[in-house]
């Protein structure tokens, strides 16, 4: 009989992560119930991943989430998103009788907020992370083990039309200047034009009325910069984020140490993941790269993402395709590890 193991994620948010998780349980043997609401379930992650065969049970509201994995009886519990008082208190009864996994996705939480430590010291609790280098900063707080969401599709994903004669980049996410440095982006896309580059085109996700995105829009059409930069809105389906990932060359996190700080400590981008996930390559800062593992395969900048932008797209056809083969290896390298470590971390449960 197939152990059962419960998935929870009560927010509008990280449901692209938990379909990593739910393909290493599978293959570890767990049948796997996924509680969400239902703007995940609408969205839908699991779109191009039919394999995956989670049984889903959605509530409108994280509270009624929460309250259904309470009434249910399961041999694992994994909180996709372990943040919250609700989410907190939930673990908290859970921990009572089964064993459970938590997703920490900022790090930082669980030094400064004190409802954590006695999750922290309860052996039936193990915490996850999305990144290796997240891992080794929680390592003076609580053990923790490492889990790169990479996981995305088990069938072909459709792709959009290519422009002929150029190449694409894409920033994926929510367009937010906390998470990302698009000051940085345009100024290097202005150098380009201003050199008569036309060889590429840029898709910025998470399109929106706020008024630093409609600043932003403003900024790429004064500099005459209209043709080469595309827009997705916010909030689009999995079926489009999908097929618009699996259709670019680039991708690019635009973070750096002194852009964003937290994001190179206690908090991982899902850049990275989406990167490796749809073989798309990275142009990210040295230092990202580095901690991925990335670094003989990101195009790579610490200050000049210009000269990064350049390398990217004078580098030949054959070459990029190499380049993406490797990519390709690095994928199924995080699973094999991916799910060595979620393994390890059952295993060691209480």
């Amino acid at each position: 009989m197939e152990k059962r193991c419960a998935v929870v994620e009560c927010y509008n948010r990280h449901d692209e992560v938990y379909l990593t998780t739910v393909h290493l349980l599978r293959q570890l043997g767990y049948e796997v119930h996924v509680f969400n609401n239902w703007r995940n379930r609408l969205k839908n992650s699991f779109v191009h991943a039919p394999g995956a065969k989670p049984h889903i049970h959605s509530r409108l509201k994280p509270s009624q989430v929460l309250e259904a994995v309470r009434r249910e009886q399961f041999d694992l519990v994994v909180f996709n998103t372990l943040e919250g008082k609700e989410v907190l208190d939930c673990a908290r009864e859970v921990l009572g009788h089964t064993p459970a996994l938590g997703f920490m996705h900022n790090g930082s939480l669980v030094r400064n907020v004190p409802e954590y430590q006695p999750l922290v010291a309860n052996p039936r609790l193990r915490l996850m992370t999305l990144a290796p280098y997240v891992t080794e900063d929680l390592a003076s707080v609580a053990p923790a083990g490492t889990m790169i969401p990479v996981f995305f599709n088990d069938r072909e994903v459709p792709k959009l039309p290519a422009t002929p004669g150029r190449r694409r980049f894409c920033v994926q996410g929510y367009f937010d200047p906390r998470r990302r440095h698009y000051g940085l982006l345009l100024d290097a896309l202005k150098a380009l034009h201003r050199a008569g580059r036309s060889d590429f085109e840029v898709y910025v996700m998470g399109r929106s009325f706020d008024k630093a995105f409609r600043d932003f829009a403003h900024q790429v059409r004064d500099a005459g910069l209209n043709d080469h930069v595309r827009y997705t809105w916010k909030g689009i389906g999995y079926r489009s984020y999908y097929r618009l990932l699996n259709s670019v060359d680039f991708l690019l996190p635009l973070i750096s140490p002194e852009s964003h700080p937290t994001y190179f400590r206690s908090k991982s981008t899902s850049s990275i993941a989406a990167a490796v996930g749809f073989n798309a390559v990275p142009v990210a800062h040295e230092q990202l790269a580095r901690f991925y593992g990335l670094e003989d395969i990101a195009f790579t900048y610490t200050s000049d993402l210009l000269a990064a932008l350049q390398k990217a797209l004078n580098t030949g056809d054959e070459e990029l395709a190499a380049v993406r083969g490797r990519l390709g290896e690095v994928k199924q390298r995080y699973l094999d590890e991916s799910r060595r470590q979620l393994e390890e971390a059952i295993v060691g449960l209480a």
